[in-house]
């Protein structure tokens, strides 16, 4: 099972461009990362230009968009990031999680002032310390 990584946040915080620069700062260390983004209201279209999951699959080759019931591998599922993981993300190292505030059992990183217990950040610029959380956790 691969170590598992929530990045929460506001809306606008930063979490995806933290995640892309983690992504690629784990890639050249030689890990194999996954990525899920969490959709609670539906509005994912993971082909729509710019958007985060448009921005992620230029970098990977695996990755998903969890809504309620739905998992963009177009397979009805539970929203259950963890069942996820272990079905479809087992080859890799680190997957990272965008969103799941409220999810038990999972390290967060915490971008900006959300009250939600984790590593708290401001983004970008502490990316040498969520490396070495991850990593070393």
């Amino acid at each position: 099972m691969p170590k598992v990584f929530s990045v929460v946040g506001y809306h606008n915080s930063g979490k995806t461009t933290l995640i892309e620069e983690l992504i690629k700062e784990l890639q050249k260390r030689g890990y194999k990362v996954g990525y899920i983004k969490h959709d609670p209201k539906s509005h994912g279209i993971t082909d729509k230009e710019g958007s985060d999951t448009y921005r992620i699959s230029k970098l990977l080759n695996k990755l998903a968009l969890l809504s309620p019931e739905r998992l963009t591998l177009w397979e009805k599922r539970e929203d259950n990031p963890l069942r996820v993981v272990g079905d479809y993300f087992s080859d890799c190292h680190i997957v990272l999680l965008e969103g799941w505030k409220s999810l038990e059992g999972v390290k967060k990183i915490v971008v900006g002032d959300l009250e939600v217990e984790g590593l708290r950040v401001k983004g970008v610029e502490d990316l040498q310390k969520v490396i070495h959380y991850i990593l070393c956790e």
